[in-house]
């Protein structure tokens, strides 16, 4: 797998700001939504197809499924989205080679500290990207193209 254009773990997928700010960003020419659930709902799937913009090509993949997929593909101008960390993690656990992801919006909930705007995380995720950083992982959060990229370091106050 060679250069991606944008990986991104973001819980609305494609919405709002990817579409309108991220896919230009990146030049992107098709979105890969990586979800197991998701890929198994052709109404969401339809509905994920006309949010896409026009002359983007979206994509909704299984984790075991996307990797033979993205390996056939051309990626520097692909966004890649996750709906969250775990299955982010899977994917990596299952030998996907990614090397630069960036944390957008995720939701609160039980047990989710807000650590940047929109962006929560629980502890046990936050160690989790800190052992992927450790692992020569570029991971970062930012929310639109224009903010600078935060770093897990940024916000360790706020996750102990």
């Amino acid at each position: 797998m060679g250069e991606i254009g944008l990986i991104r773990v973001d819980s609305r997928l494609l919405y709002g700001q990817v579409v309108t700010r991220w896919i230009g960003q990146v030049n992107a020419k098709e979105v890969i939504i990586i979800d197991d659930a998701l890929a198994n709902d052709e109404f969401m799937i339809e509905v994920f197809k006309m949010a896409a913009p026009s002359g983007v090509e979206l994509f909704v993949k299984t984790i075991d499924a996307a990797k033979d997929f993205l390996a056939e593909r051309d990626l520097k101008t692909s966004i890649i989205l996750f709906k969250n960390i775990p299955s982010l993690l899977e994917a990596i656990n299952k030998g996907y080679p990614f090397s630069d992801i960036q944390i957008g919006g995720i939701g609160g909930g039980p047990d989710r500290i807000v650590v940047f705007k929109n962006i929560t995380l629980t502890k046990a995720e936050y160690q989790e990207l800190l052992e992927l950083e450790k692992k020569g992982v570029h991971v970062f959060l930012q929310t639109v193209p224009e903010e600078r990229e935060v770093k897990l370091a940024d916000i360790a106050k706020k996750m102990n």
